[in-house]
């Protein structure tokens, strides 16, 4: 319960009332938005925010106060701006909320509120500078915007990305589950999905494809997705090529009507046009999604790909994880991208192959790069996006200046290994592009070098050199002189301390005291209780001190400096305008690193496996081959304590479906895992964790692996299933990879193994894709007399009397029990538990022994025969004249009845009349 509170901050009981009536009346709010309230020293939230924030932030809500009195009242929470500041982060970027702060400018009343901020996981501009200033961005934020056109079933989508600065359009017609949205959400990572606000089933089923992929949903007026203004809007927003026409109308995107319409809808939502820094910024181009191979979210689920964003300790064994050793946070936002958009283009994929192998051979210049040259390149792509948006100061400047020149030297050391074959290929993939943008950039150093005072960089000073102009000159000449009047001081000082000056007792500055003494710990003694000398802070690189008369000339020094750096402001602006210049340039350096970079990772992890990886024969699409020697999972392998026992795959045009049985826990859903994983690392460039690998291009990985309510969607167990296999079914093609486990459950036996045969029969028989399914219908197996690609496999295990050995091995051949009570043993069920189940096990054994007599036929032939009987004795039942007939005269009619159909013998009625056991035939 919240606790009585009499005022809060400055609010006195009346003002508490006023501003509860406020809160109020404030339009009604989705869950996942959370609105602050900033009262200049720190800031509050109310209501069930409150609530919210106080679990979040402190675990209680014991913090919560109520403000108000009567029956106005409110929960109410204060925040200090370093909560505030942490929870936005918490929130924007891993809960994916949105935030709204409210602020009250002049103090105007309890009532005088507007909203100043307000940010979404897709839309971070104005909150950028609170996210980001300490740490470099590692994620990007990307907006997706999509309109379905019902009467011809297309779907128009506009993925709007902030950071590339890039309106990317696509139209496409999709499947009444919207398997295709699905596949391109998961893609290209939207963090938060636009879409109209509508009742009809299609945009319910378009939210919860977008929440299945979890990404925040926001639905707007649907006169927002209209093209009204649009091209004035485009004009303002578009940045033109020389020589182009300067219309949006004339960009051939323009002609996808149902896309624009979405793209018009996010310009409103993003209010690009209100930020005259989105002027002349933006890219339009098509959103080339045929190019990746189809991923949906149960794909990515099934391959624990990147893991949960909003549970980081189960992101620690995701490929993700696995291969993200990148040394430069646009290496991170790269591969976390190519991770989701494995390639089909067959040239493509060996280009990268051919760099990795040459990194994982060439351990002198993979280590070179590894530990030498990435790990000091700076954020070029957050640089450059601040020169943009003209952000950037001399520091910045100072950065990418600093960056490019150590890239020659980056340079030289891939020429040095870049002559014929995979060297030829880094050649031309990075060298090449790599040494034409320095080139370019030549003249940005050169400006640098002739403007910024570099000698003042290392005591973090940033400023323009004196020669520019005579009074910044004059100004200069009177900072030298303070300096030498410090030095001078600081002899002064060393002398009545009776320390060596330079070596004992030194003068540094910084950008919190400025100029100041510093002695050593174990030197401490010689100021304390000095009243000469102002001692300022201690840690562990010394005490830090100042005289009194240092501490004028710094106060001194301090105001020049002020004055040097605000009469220098017209120089920085015309450095920064110039500097715009090389935004792009540097744009390609930072993609052409981060390629780099991830290229290296790869190779890093290809090379300190506990088996180092191979490069996999690649074969084009359509040729019907996937055979695996040796395979293994890449993180499991990795596991401490695990000794990872490999197995084989081998699919080709008489063998496309295998049917996998055995023990739970014997190693099938990691043995399907681990083909797919395979197959995933092959096809975005990395080598693969086999000893001999053959993998035809595929184009989607469909997945149906795992067992989770989705309850608050009201999907049951079953549901998801359903769901999720519909959308192999409708998507699945030839070319397609295919894992299923353990499909069927949470229905009745014969239903969830009537679904199960229906499904493995379409899929061998008309879609013939490679596919393992994991399953524990063993009646599966049988379908391999009927179609011949489909072949049984089991994962081997030895029983024991405590239990079961599992051997982890795949091999040929149906599984001939299922170790159900083994696996009860090892749990340690009760030992007459177990003895019952046991016995109800021979029970039906038996039972089915009688009716799989002599073979499938007989037994078909016994069933039909009792069928037919039970038809005709139903008929007789019908006839009799109940209404006529005493209890005992009844009785004894179904008794006769009886006697005849027992004459009759057929095994499979005299079971049903005289044992109380289901029937499984």
């Amino acid at each position: 319960m919240a606790n009585k509170q009499t005022v809060i901050g400055s609010m006195d009981p009346a003002q508490q009332k006023l501003f509860v009536s406020y809160f109020k009346s404030l339009s009604e709010k989705p869950s996942t938005t959370i609105r602050f309230f900033n009262r200049t020293e720190f800031y509050t939230v109310h209501g069930t925010d409150a609530l919210f924030v106080a679990k979040q932030v402190f675990r209680t809500t014991s913090f919560v106060k109520e403000i108000g009195s009567g029956n106005e009242t409110l929960e109410s929470l204060n925040l200090n701006k370093s909560q505030f500041e942490s929870l936005i982060r918490d929130l924007l970027l891993v809960k994916q909320y949105r935030v709204e702060v409210y602020t009250n400018k002049g103090n105007k009343g309890p009532t005088s509120w507007t909203l100043e901020y307000k940010g979404s996981p897709g839309n971070l501009a104005q909150f950028e500078e609170l996210l980001f200033s300490n740490i470099e961005q590692i994620d990007g934020a990307a907006v997706l915007s999509v309109k379905y056109d019902s009467k011809n079933k297309v779907v128009g989508i506009c993925l709007v990305d902030m950071v590339e600065h890039t309106f990317s359009l696509a139209e496409f017609t999709d499947d009444e589950h919207f398997t295709n949205l699905e596949g391109i959400i998961v893609q290209f990572g939207a963090k938060e999905c636009i879409i109209p606000s509508d009742s009809s089933l299609e945009f319910e089923n378009i939210k919860k494809v977008a929440e299945r992929c979890g990404v925040l949903v926001t639905g707007r007026k649907k006169v927002d997705f209209s093209t009204d203004g649009l091209v004035q809007d485009l004009n303002r927003l578009i940045k033109f090529e020389k020589g182009q026409q300067q219309n949006a109308n004339a960009i051939p995107q323009m002609n996808l009507t149902v896309a624009t319409s979405s793209l018009g809808a996010a310009i409103k939502y993003l209010e690009l046009l209100s930020d005259a820094d989105s002027f002349g910024q933006f890219v339009m181009k098509t959103l080339e999604h045929d190019q990746f191979v189809h991923l949906d979210s149960a794909a990515m689920s099934a391959l624990n790909i990147t893991g949960n964003s909003a549970a980081p300790q189960s992101s620690s064994h995701t490929i993700l994880a696995l291969l993200d050793k990148c040394r430069t946070s646009h290496g991170h936002r790269l591969i976390g991208q190519w991770i989701k958009q494995p390639l089909k283009d067959l040239n493509l994929i060996s280009e990268r192959h051919d760099i990795v192998e040459l990194l994982v051979n060439e351990t002198v210049l993979r280590q070179a790069l590894y530990e030498e040259h990435l790990i000091k390149i700076p954020d070029f792509q957050l640089l450059s996006k601040k020169l943009l948006k003209k952000r950037a100061t001399l520091q910045d400047c100072y950065r990418i200046y600093q960056g490019i020149e150590k890239l020659p030297s980056l340079v030289n050391t891939l020429e040095s290994y870049s002559e014929d074959g995979p060297h030829c290929t880094l050649k031309a993939v990075i060298i090449d592009p790599l040494k034409e943008n320095l080139n370019d950039m030549d003249k940005f150093q050169e400006m640098i070098c002739s403007t910024i005072d570099l000698t003042l960089v290392d005591n973090g000073e940033y400023l323009i050199k004196a020669e520019f102009d005579e009074d910044l000159k004059d100004l200069r000449e009177k900072m030298e002189l303070l300096e030498n009047k410090m030095k001078k001081e600081l002899n002064y000082v060393a002398d009545d301390l009776s320390l060596e000056a330079g070596k004992s007792v030194k003068i540094d500055s910084n950008s919190q005291y400025g100029y100041f003494f510093r002695v050593t710990l174990k030197d401490e003694k010689v100021i304390r209780n000095n009243k000469k000398y102002i001692q300022l802070d201690a840690n562990k690189a010394g005490v830090r001190f100042r005289s009194k008369k240092l501490n004028d000339l710094n106060d001194e020094y301090t105001e020049i400096r002020d004055s040097y750096t605000k009469h220098q402001q017209s120089v920085v602006s015309e450095v920064i305008a110039i500097a715009v210049g090389y935004s792009n340039t540097l744009h390609e350096i930072s993609c052409l690193l981060a390629k780099l970079d991830v290229l290296c990772s790869m190779a890093v992890i290809s090379a300190s496996a506990p088996k180092p990886y191979i490069k996999p024969v690649m074969k084009p699409k359509g040729s019907g081959v996937l055979r695996l020697i040796q395979a293994r999972h890449p993180c499991l392998e990795q596991l401490d304590s695990i000794s990872y026992i490999p197995n084989d795959v081998d699919f080709n045009d008489e063998s496309t479906f295998y049917v996998i049985t055995g023990p739970n826990m014997g190693g099938k859903s990691t043995y399907i895992r681990s083909v797919g994983t395979v197959v995933l690392l092959a096809q975005i460039g990395c080598l693969v964790p086999c000893d001999e690998a053959e993998i035809s291009i595929v184009d989607s990985i469909l997945a149906r692996v795992g067992a989770n309510d989705s309850q608050i969607k009201g999907m049951s167990t079953f549901m998801v299933e359903m769901v999720e296999t519909a959308s192999i079914l409708k998507s699945a093609t030839k070319d397609s990879l295919i894992i299923i486990d353990e499909l069927g459950r949470g229905t009745s036996t014969y239903e969830g193994c009537g679904i199960a045969v229906a499904i493995t029969e379409y899929l061998a028989k008309e879609v013939k894709a490679f596919c393992l399914f994991a399953t524990h219908f063993h009646e599966l197996t049988r379908l391999s007399d009927e179609i011949s690609t489909l072949k049984n496999i089991h994962v081997t295990a030895v029983p024991c009397e405590t239990g079961l050995t599992l051997l982890y091995q795949v091999k040929p051949g149906a599984c001939d029990q299922s170790f159900g009570i083994h696996v009860a043993v090892m749990a340690r069920f009760p030992e007459h538990v177990v003895e019952e189940a046991k016995r109800k096990l021979s029970e039906l054994e038996d039972y089915q022994s009688i009716i799989t007599a002599e073979n499938d036929v007989k037994k078909r032939k016994i069933i039909k025969e009792g069928e037919e009987k039970m038809k005709d004795i139903l008929e007789s039942c019908k006839q009799l004249p109940v209404d006529n007939l005493s209890q005992e005269e009844l009785m004894a009619e179904i008794e006769k009845m009886r006697a005849k159909v027992m004459e009759e013998d057929n095994p499979y009625l005299n079971l049903l009349i005289n044992k109380s056991v289901p029937v499984f035939v």
